[in-house]
């Protein structure tokens, strides 16, 4: 079998049978589809029985609520393709030719890895987008060429756009980390620096609902920022990995955990009203991980960059050399 499917469900049964649909309706037919259903208190644990009693390539797991990364591990683990396709319960697949161009792409590339550069972004109201800032004449790439394509003009890699093979994952313990959010900021440069060489898909393939009630992304919350501030210090952690990530995979990570350090200090802003006592506690949190990124002065000017501005930031490193230079020349006189 050639793909495995794995699709989480939880609070999802408006958009499940979109998102299922979307995987029957494929030209390509050599899959299965995995529904976890992770303890959804709604109606979908039954959609999911309902699904699979009606067509033979559909399994369910049934579990209690342990998050999207613990639904992705169960999935993986009982998955039986050769290559694992993670969607999300309120996405789709971008059209009926999505497996078909993976697999054509698969059969001539032959690497373990292989990221999908072209998807649309919808809303509930009919409105499209499609997302597609790679550059087209790439078709195989080094992490640090798919790192520089994507996150450097600020794009987001999600899980859902990487399609690996199932020994990669596990001979290489890439499982999710259970019980975060944003766990594919946790997730994803691990994958990427395990491997040399990555196939690159152009063909469109996720199809990713925006705007949506209820969305848990779209909401500021203190779980989300403790879990930011453990992904920082995991990445600080791996950065120092050389011989495990390579010296270009170490300093995205630690490029990441810096990026990642000014959303959570703005975020952090965000509650400071709501609720003093995690607002404060956050903050002594941000202070300590600002002590274990390296002392140079490029890496920390880029955080308090992202925390008050390059224009004062620069100001502010402009008065400190004034100062040096001042005491430098007391002290000759």
């Amino acid at each position: 079998m050639t793909f495995s499917i794995i699709i989480p469900v939880y609070k999802t049964e408006k958009y499940l049978n979109d998102c299922v649909q979307s995987v029957l309706s494929q030209s390509f037919t050599d899959y299965e589809c995995i529904l976890v259903d992770d303890g959804s208190p709604d109606n979908c644990p039954a959609l999911c029985d309902d699904f699979s009693r009606k067509n033979n390539q559909i399994k369910v797991i049934h579990k209690e609520n342990g998050g999207l990364s613990d639904a992705r591990n169960k999935g993986i683990l009982q998955a039986r393709g050769e290559y694992i396709v993670f969607l999300d319960s309120d996405d789709k697949l971008a059209d009926i030719d999505t497996l078909k161009n993976i697999f054509t792409v698969i059969q001539k590339y032959k690497t373990d890895v292989i990221i999908n550069t072209n998807f649309i972004e919808f809303t509930d109201n009919g409105k499209i987008t499609i997302k597609n800032g790679f550059n087209k004449e790439i078709v195989l790439a080094a992490p640090s060429l798919i790192t520089n394509e994507f996150c450097e003009p600020g794009m987001y890699l999600a899980g859902c756009f990487f399609i690996l093979k199932k020994d990669y994952i596990k001979n290489n313990n890439l499982f999710f980390k259970k019980g975060i959010l944003h766990e594919d900021e946790h997730w994803m440069p691990r994958v990427l620096f395990r491997t040399k060489e990555i196939a690159v898909n152009h063909y469109p393939f996720y199809a990713y609902r925006v705007e949506r009630d209820g969305s848990i992304m779209s909401k500021v919350t203190v779980k989300r920022l403790f879990d930011l501030l453990d992904t920082i210090n995991d990445l600080l952690s791996w950065s120092k990995k050389e011989n495990i990530y390579t010296k270009e995979g170490c300093a995205f990570m630690l490029n990441r955990a810096k990026i990642i350090y000014g959303r959570v200090n703005e975020l952090n802003d965000t509650i400071k009203h709501q609720d003093k006592k995690y607002y404060n506690k956050i903050s002594r949190k941000l202070k300590k991980i600002f002590n274990r990124f390296p002392k140079d002065y490029e890496g920390r000017k880029l955080i308090i960059s992202n925390i008050i501005g390059p224009y004062f930031t620069e100001l502010i490193y402009k008065i400190y050399i004034w100062i040096k230079i001042n005491k430098f020349l007391k002290f000759q006189l």
